[in-house]
C-alpha cells in the first residue's frame, strides 16, 4: 500500500485530519478576543460546509476570506445573541420576585424562549456563512431552518452540547477530552453539524444563475474553491 498515493485511504484521512486541526487552531486563535467569536464561528462553518460541498479546501485561505467578509455582520449577530441571553437570564432571576402562579407561567415562557434562542444560535452562523442578506433576514432564515426539520435541530443540539457536558462531568478523562478539543474538537463538531446544515441549504444553491431568483442569495464564493 503506497501511502503517498492520493487515492490511498490513509493519505486522504490524514489530509482531512490536517484540515480539521488547522481549522480548529484558526477558530481558537480568532475566538480569543471573545467579541470576535461570531465571525470566527461563521468562518469555521464556511469551511466545513465547503468541505461537504467541494470535499477540499485551503483551510487558512477559506477561513480568512469568510472571517474578513462576514466580520461586521457576524459580530453584530453575536452581540445580539449575547444581549438576548443576558435579558433571559435577568428575566429568570426576576421570577423569584413574582407571585407563585405568575412565576410558573413565566418560567415556561423563559425556558421556551431560551431553547429557541439556543437553537437559532446553533444555526445562525452557518446561515451567515452560506447566504447573503440583511442581518434580520438571516436570523429569520436560521429560525426557518430550525423549524423545517426539527429532528435535525435536536441532532445539532446534541452533537454540540453532549461532548461539552461529558468533558466537564468526567474529571478522570478530562485531560483526554481537553486534548481532543485542542486538536480538532471544535472543527469536528462543526463538520458533523454541517452534514445536517448542507442538506438543508443545498436546495437553495441553484444549478443555474436564474434559479437563484427563487430563493435566498447564496455566497458566490461557494462556487469556487
Amino acid at each position: 500500500m503506497n501511502f503517498f498515493n492520493e487515492d490511498n485511504f490513509l493519505h486522504q484521512f490524514f489530509l482531512f485530519l490536517g484540515k480539521l486541526i488547522a481549522l480548529n487552531l484558526l477558530w481558537m486563535i480568532t475566538s480569543l478576543p471573545v467579541i470576535t467569536m461570531g465571525a470566527s464561528t461563521t468562518a469555521l462553518y464556511y469551511c466545513t460546509l465547503k468541505l461537504h460541498k467541494d470535499k477540499d479546501i485551503t483551510s487558512w485561505k477559506a477561513f480568512g476570506k469568510s472571517f474578513r467578509n462576514n466580520f461586521l455582520q457576524s459580530t453584530a449577530i453575536w452581540l445580539l445573541v449575547l444581549l438576548a441571553a443576558v435579558c433571559l437570564w435577568l428575566e429568570w432571576q426576576a421570577l423569584a420576585t413574582m407571585p407563585a402562579g405568575m412565576a410558573r407561567i413565566f418560567r415556561y415562557v423563559v425556558l421556551a424562549a431560551g431553547i429557541l434562542l439556543g437553537l437559532a444560535a446553533f444555526y445562525v452562523f452557518s446561515t451567515v456563512a452560506a447566504f447573503e442578506n440583511k442581518t434580520f433576514k438571516l436570523i429569520s432564515y436560521s429560525l426557518y431552518f430550525v423549524l423545517k426539520r426539527p429532528h435535525y435541530a435536536v441532532a445539532v443540539a446534541a452533537i454540540t452540547c453532549l461532548p461539552m457536558y461529558f468533558t466537564l462531568a468526567d474529571a478522570l478523562l478530562f485531560p483526554a477530552y481537553l486534548f481532543v478539543w485542542l486538536m480538532c474538537g471544535f472543527s469536528l463538531t462543526a463538520y458533523v453539524n454541517s452534514w445536517f446544515f448542507w442538506r438543508l441549504y443545498r436546495p437553495f444553491f441553484p444549478e443555474s444563475p436564474m434559479d437563484a431568483l427563487e430563493g435566498p442569495f447564496y455566497h458566490d464564493s461557494f462556487e469556487g474553491k
